[in-house]
């Protein structure tokens, strides 16, 4: 019950990975990861006992899942040596090296298929690997199994224990190190299978008893529990600073809606609805930026200041970059007194720390718009800037 309660637990950390990997903006390498993401939770999904039956009922093929998992795991093996590849400082190094691992695997696929059609199935439940252990065929196929599964083990080795000893203490040193361990006991899980086979094959039945197959499951559960573990740890970092980010582009809106409607010509483009705002699950650290932006360039028309607003700089890792205004050269005079500099605050100054991040940023905007009285807002809107820019928005700001 403890080892099926576990099972169901890594597989539902499984699935909210590659889902979030799907619906979050990917770079090349991001895609490359969230694809074998994708193969390993689909091996994971047909190891299930209940859902491996329930595919062969489907399908009405005897065993099929069993080399649907396989071949999903040798699949992923090809990935992590992609994901190899394109994580080196040097790729041309171990290219030949990688084209004949594509081979290997790639043989080793035909050859579990070819094997997997000749070997003698029904459709009790039960799979033929346990049913047949030890004659010729499924010796050859276990065997061929678990080295598709060893080069992907091999290649997280390989990716996560130098990336952990680069790594800053913090929640993804602490995954790089649990996914290296998870690679170490899924060598010890494929370790334990081979043997499996070759004592049948030898005539023993020593691994037939429940203590022999309570410690395969343990290895397979430890080892997926150490990669859910490894992966959800720094996953969970980046939900929490992309939950920061989403929380703070729907704080800002007040103030962006108002600066924006006395000056709208600093809007980049159609001014976002609040629906826009709060379905914005893909682009929240751009439209960030694009609120911060045009919040400081609002700022420098209405307080008439000369000197440049520090923006960020997108194209940045989030350090801001002295920029002026998007319609600086086609300014008019903007609305003076104390009211309106009381509620929009300074002008950023020229010479910005260098360490200033975006969350710096929020925080001051966010502080001069809770210092606003709300008068100076009502007359702030009552009174828009007429600055003409080839950017004026077509509608108001809702």
């Amino acid at each position: 019950m403890a080892v099926d309660t576990l099972e169901i637990t890594v597989l539902i950390a499984f699935w909210a990975f590659t889902i979030w990997r799907f619906i979050t903006p990917q770079s090349a390498r991001g895609k490359a990861v969230r694809l074998t993401a994708l193969l390993v939770t689909l091996s994971v999904t047909f190891n299930r006992r209940e859902i491996s039956f329930a595919t062969d009922q489907i399908l009405h093929v005897p065993d099929i899942s069993v080399p649907l998992k396989n071949l999903a795991t040798v699949a992923a093996s090809a990935g992590m040596v992609h994901i190899v590849g394109i994580m080196s400082t040097t790729p041309s190094t171990g290219a030949r090296l990688r084209r004949w691992v594509y081979a290997l695997l790639a043989a080793t696929g035909a050859t579990m298929i070819i094997l997997f059609i000749l070997v003698p199935r029904s459709p009790a439940r039960g799979d033929f690997v346990a049913e047949h252990a030890g004659t010729p065929l499924v010796t050859a196929y276990g065997v061929l199994a678990q080295l598709g599964l060893a080069v992907g083990l091999l290649c997280c080795l390989v990716l996560f224990r130098p990336a952990a000893r680069r790594a800053e203490p913090g929640l993804l040193r602490t995954g790089l190190h649990l996914l290296s361990a998870g690679a170490v006991v899924g060598l010890l899980f494929m370790a334990n299978r081979v043997l499996f086979q070759v004592s049948h094959a030898m005539g023993s039945t020593a691994l037939d008893g429940t203590p022999a197959m309570n410690v395969s499951r343990s290895l397979l559960g430890g080892m997926l529990l150490l990669f859910a573990a490894g992966i959800s740890l720094p996953a969970l970092s980046g939900l929490r600073r992309w939950t920061s980010r989403y929380l703070a582009l729907q704080r800002l809106r007040p103030f962006w809606l108002t600066v924006t409607t006395a000056v709208p010509s600093v809007v980049l483009g159609d001014p976002p609805t609040r629906l826009e705002d709060l379905l914005a699950v893909r682009s929240v650290q751009l439209r960030l930026y694009r609120r911060i932006i045009e919040i400081r360039d609002a700022q420098w028309h209405l307080t008439n200041t000369q000197s440049p607003t520090a923006t960020l700089d997108p194209a940045s890792t989030g350090s801001p970059a002295a920029a002026g205004p998007a319609a600086a050269d086609s300014a008019s005079p903007a609305p003076s007194g104390t009211a309106w500099s009381a509620f929009a605050g300074p002008a950023a100054p020229t010479a910005t720390r260098a360490d200033m991040d975006i969350d710096d940023q929020v925080r001051t905007l966010l502080a001069a718009w809770r210092s606003s009285p709300p008068r100076a807002a009502r007359s702030v809107v009552a009174t828009p800037v007429g600055a003409p820019s080839h950017n004026v928005p077509s509608d108001t700001p809702r």
